[in-house]
């Protein structure tokens, strides 16, 4: 026998061998963990079962839940609410499977509450065999003439629990659905709060930033959006820790620009007032920056991302994006504070060799705002250091949004 021949042949079955092994791989790291659900549609918002809740549609023709004739009245005895008599009614949802097994689940919505109504949702999910208990996501109000908005604190079981506005698990743990329980309040019947759309984005958090096979796109590095910029830092009472309201405000008067609607060019601290949570204590409270948005006719939801082709895809559609990102000292070259846990700013573009360009609030000043990151060092301060890859995505009802990019669910 030929040893070399023999030799060879094992090389060469070796390398088949290796290839095959390593396109597993490659296609278990584009397996689905990320699934996002969109309830927008008459068919979708009215699906599931309404207790003094209806379905109509506005002046625009868009499709609301709102209060019924007849809803339930109640009192608040502990202060969560008005403090006094209130009137409701709810819609409880179809059980939602993502067809993922997720250990995280971040909601937001989209809603008008006219002063003296506001609303809350509840979320379950089926974990280990049974279903948990009902975590509450939010009461919201646009004002705060007759509540305060604010989460929920100290709520948590053995294997879940609520991050102020995120179900997570505690360890290891995952469930494969979810139910949603949305509740309308108003302290004047007659009155109603009107919500037109609820968005849920489930993810398996220990695959965050794995590319679900969307690669960089080449041809729309160059491209930069007129984000107009806007520092956090030059506000003396709050605004070292408004990064939040300040993207949002910067993204809202983008839009305003594009749209010709003035109103929606709106200053960083009116944005801070209508984004605060009275419970957390903050303006970081993500699906109420949504909301907020929302609230001057935008859409408004909270995503997560898995890699930065898509978000190129939503820069070439012209939508910047609010990225949640952190960073330890030496990770983000070029930024204007050394370290972060947690921090909000704009990604308005990419340089023609594929850099990010943001707007980061964290400038001294607004000549600051506009930066550029290098790409490695930004893609781990999204989605390894930072948030997973958590971003408000907000852009006007109707606008042409780029092809679906989620491996599962849609846009």
């Amino acid at each position: 026998m030929n040893h070399g021949s023999l030799k060879a042949g094992l090389l060469v079955l070796l390398s088949v061998v290796a290839l095959l092994i390593c396109g597993a791989t490659a296609r278990a790291d584009t397996r689905p963990y990320i699934h996002f659900d969109r309830f927008d549609t008459h068919r979708t918002l009215s699906a599931g079962k309404r207790d003094e809740i209806v379905i109509s549609r506005n002046t625009g023709g868009v499709p609301e839940l709102r209060l019924g004739a007849h809803p339930h009245r109640g009192t608040d005895r502990d202060g969560t609410y008005n403090g006094g008599t209130f009137y409701w009614g709810s819609i409880l949802s179809p059980v939602h499977q993502p067809g993922i097994a997720f250990d995280t689940l971040n909601p937001s919505w989209n809603a008008s509450t006219p002063q003296g109504t506001w609303i809350e949702l509840d979320v379950r999910v089926r974990s280990g065999g049974g279903w948990t208990r009902w975590f509450d996501l939010g009461i919201w109000a646009k004002d705060t003439g007759t509540i305060e908005r604010h989460s929920v604190d100290g709520q948590k079981t053995a294997r879940w629990q609520v991050a102020t506005d995120t179900l997570q698990s505690r360890g290891r743990v995952f469930a494969g659905a979810y139910q949603y329980r949305l509740k309308l309040f108003t302290a004047k019947k007659g009155l109603s709060p009107r919500v037109r759309a609820l968005f849920f984005t489930a993810s398996n958090s220990y695959h965050n930033g794995e590319p679900l096979g969307v690669g960089p796109d080449r041809s729309i590095w160059g491209k930069n959006l007129a984000v107009p910029p806007r520092s956090q830092m030059v506000y003396p009472d709050g605004g070292e820790v408004w990064c939040s309201p300040t993207s949002l405000s910067m993204v809202m008067a983008y839009w305003a620009r594009k749209t010709g609607r003035e109103a929606l060019d709106q200053p960083v601290p009116r944005v801070a007032r209508g984004t605060y949570d009275h419970v957390y204590g903050g303006t970081g409270n993500w699906p109420f920056n949504t909301a907020y948005a929302a609230a001057y006719g935008l859409v408004g939801s909270v995503n997560r991302f898995s890699s930065l082709g898509q978000a190129e895809r939503f820069i070439s559609a012209g939508i910047p994006l609010v990225a949640s990102v952190a960073w330890h000292r030496g990770e983000l070259d070029g930024a204007p504070i050394p370290s972060t846990e947690g921090h909000l700013l704009v990604i308005r573009g990419f340089t023609r060799s594929g850099d990010v360009i943001v707007n980061d609030p964290a400038a001294k000043s607004d000549a600051g705002v506009e930066r550029v990151y290098k790409r490695d060092q930004f893609r781990k301060v999204w989605f390894e250091t930072g948030s997973g890859g958590i971003a408000y995505l907000v852009y006007p009802r109707g606008y042409k949004l780029p092809p679906r990019i989620y491996a599962r669910g849609s846009w």
